[in-house]
């Protein structure tokens, strides 16, 4: 018996042949206007409801509170149907060219452009209504998932689930796959009855409401098959893309080999490398939204109705950008590859600029030799002085009876001790919990420390990184702080940062002089904007570009947590200001190996760690 979708994806290859070098040029002059014109339009929206909130900057607890507020419910249908629409837009375009092909004639870029421009607001009139389908759709697998979480997750810390993992945590985890395959299954089942959509509204004429009522009766008994054809679109352009990305670190590997210990071979073979890796990664994007075209277009057709009205459309002679795809020839093959190895040239000698001759990164331990020693005790501060640790970082919250100990999570759990919230026990409770024992026998006698006393520990010895915690329920914390830091005597060797933007300006109010810093894993706008005097953020976003226009503005850029050698070199090459990690020792390690090493060994360890993972994966998950 004969595959019914064999025929299909023949005429699906047959019509990519056809169209694939007007698809390619109008796909490309798509991204230009839209990178130039729709883009900003979005971001600039954005902003406007985030300063409408009263912020402008969030970061990570402002990015929860302004989703779940009103102003933040709007944003997301609003700027959500806008982004949809561009990619809708596009899509609209790219069908236009397909849809109106014939054996003779064919769109041009400019007529494909021009037939999407002019059905743009129904394209986002259909988008919005989308958007919130696909919310109210999700609402109900939101708050199972809610329910989840607070019945199972919620009674300790939820590090202690993380690191421990109890039943309930694999309990929820395991509820927690089923409730997003089910939400998966039903947004497949939506999407299949969408898929007629938007040619429906391009080709015959009919408004947003009618497009989706009639894509949906048209797609009865057929999702599976429609399904089908979605998931394969996606594995097939995947695969593709890991073959593509294969090739280029094979051919890099290659090149990099050959180029040996010259600098200028060097140069040209790394530039060459990201140039490569930009033009597949791009022709990886142009062959997915192109080819979904085809796949949007094609399906439609086989409908074969004969009841409805199509759209009209004047044709021309194929675009000349189209013609000169068609016809390389040997002069511009040559005049290519100049310009590609001068450009290759030049993004080499800009990774050279960027290469740190003369580093200065300090050196944190992460709530003290944390690696070697159960965190935030005696012990690990003393293992952190002892591994040659220029800052020790803790965490600081207040008691019931208002002493400041030092305690990462709201409780002790993790640490093997009772789930009492850490605000409703006294100093004195907290002291008779043995917090050293889960990790090794021989830190038995580690309790929680008090500030006092991790100051008095390293006056003289380390300076000191206090992390303020936010839980809801301090009371004085910021002033106490500062009392116990002057009480030392220790104004001048500690900085203060915190997760909590209210907490970084009234820190900041109390002792105008002190260094005090932001502390965030993910943010939306220009965190640098913001009043703080450092930024201490998650590695993934310590790339060159945020910590240059940090340093640009006169402010310091910590990376967290980074524990993988390679990592702590490439941030150190980045120009990260502070390397907070578990393990102090093997960050010396690293400076002093650096400082060994010419130009061209920086620059390609550098490299590859941009091409690595940013954490070992056999490592317990870290949270700051």
């Amino acid at each position: 018996m004969k595959n019914p979708t064999s025929p299909q994806l023949r005429n699906l290859i047959r019509l990519f042949r056809q169209n694939w070098s007007c698809l390619a040029v109008t796909d490309v002059a798509f991204k230009v206007l839209a990178f130039v014109a729709l883009v900003p339009i979005v971001a600039a929206l954005f902003r406007g409801f985030v300063a409408i909130s009263g912020r402008k900057v969030l970061a990570d607890q402002d990015i929860l509170a302004f989703v779940l507020s009103p102003t933040g419910g709007i944003a997301i249908v609003v700027v959500g149907a806008i982004w949809i629409a561009i990619l809708a837009l596009e899509q609209s375009a790219l069908a236009a060219v397909v849809f109106f092909r014939t054996d003779s004639q064919r769109l041009t870029t400019r007529q494909a452009l021009l037939f999407a421009a002019g059905h743009a607001w129904p394209v986002l009139q259909l988008t919005g209504r989308m958007v919130i389908w696909t919310i109210l759709a999700a609402v109900p697998f939101l708050v199972v998932a809610g329910i989840v979480y607070w019945s199972l997750l919620t009674k300790y810390d939820i590090n202690f689930y993380l690191t421990k993992k109890p039943p309930q945590f694999l309990a929820a985890l395991a509820l927690g796959a089923v409730i997003g395959a089910a939400f998966l299954a039903v947004f497949l089942r939506i999407l299949s009855g969408w898929i007629y959509t938007l040619p429906l509204l391009l080709f015959e004429h009919v408004s947003p409401s009618e497009a989706l009522s009639l894509s949906g009766k048209l797609a009865a008994g057929r999702r599976k098959t429609i399904v089908a054809w979605i998931i394969g679109w996606g594995a097939a352009n995947f695969g593709i893309s890991l073959v593509a990305a294969a090739i280029v670190g094979g051919i890099g590997t290659l090149l990099i080999i050959g180029a040996g210990s010259v600098l200028a071979l060097v140069l040209i073979a790394t530039g060459g490398i990201l140039l490569l890796g930009a033009v597949v990664n791009f022709a990886s994007t142009l062959l997915s939204t192109t080819t979904f075209a085809v796949m949007l277009v094609g399906l439609y057709q086989t409908l074969d109705r004969k009841d409805h009205k199509t759209a009209k459309v004047t044709y021309k002679e194929e675009s000349s950008a189209g013609r000169f795809l068609l016809k390389l020839t040997r002069r511009r093959i040559v005049f290519g590859s100049l310009l590609a190895l001068l450009v290759a040239g030049g993004i080499g000698a800009g990774l050279l600029q960027s290469v740190q001759f003369e580093e200065d990164t300090l050196i944190t331990a992460h709530r003290g030799a944390s690696a070697a020693a159960p965190e935030n005790t005696l012990a690990s501060i003393q293992g952190a002085i002892d591994e040659g640790a220029d800052y020790a970082e803790i965490d600081v919250q207040e008691t019931r009876d208002g002493v400041v100990v030092v305690v990462h999570d709201s409780d002790l759990k993790k640490l093997g001790g009772p789930g009492t919230k850490i605000w409703d026990a006294t100093a004195e409770e907290l002291r008779k919990v043995d917090i050293g024992s889960w990790f090794a026998p021989q830190f038995s006698e580690q309790r929680v420390p008090t500030l006092a006393e991790v100051l008095s520990l390293a006056k003289g010895n380390i300076r000191v990184n206090i992390e303020l915690k936010f839980y809801g329920h301090n009371d004085r914390l910021e002033e106490r702080v500062a009392k116990i830091v002057e009480e030392h005597g220790m104004q001048d060797d500690i900085i203060v940062m915190s997760l909590e933007q209210s907490m970084v300006a009234k820190m900041k109010s109390l002792r105008p002089q002190w260094t005090v810093g932001l502390l965030t894993a993910v943010a939306k706008g220009d965190l640098t904007r913001l009043d703080a005097d450092f930024f201490a953020v998650n590695l993934n976003m310590a790339d060159r570009s945020f910590i240059q226009t940090a340093h640009d503005r006169d402010k310091q850029v910590f990376a967290w947590t980074v524990n993988d050698p390679l990592m702590m070199s490439t941030m150190i090459g980045r120009g990260v200001d502070n390397l907070i990690t578990d393990k102090p020792a093997l960050a010396r390690s690293v400076l002093e190996q650096r400082e060994e090493m010419s130009s061209v060994e920086r620059l390609l360890v550098d490299l590859g760690g941009n091409w690595s993972e940013a954490v070992d994966p056999d490592e317990e998950p870290v949270t700051q």
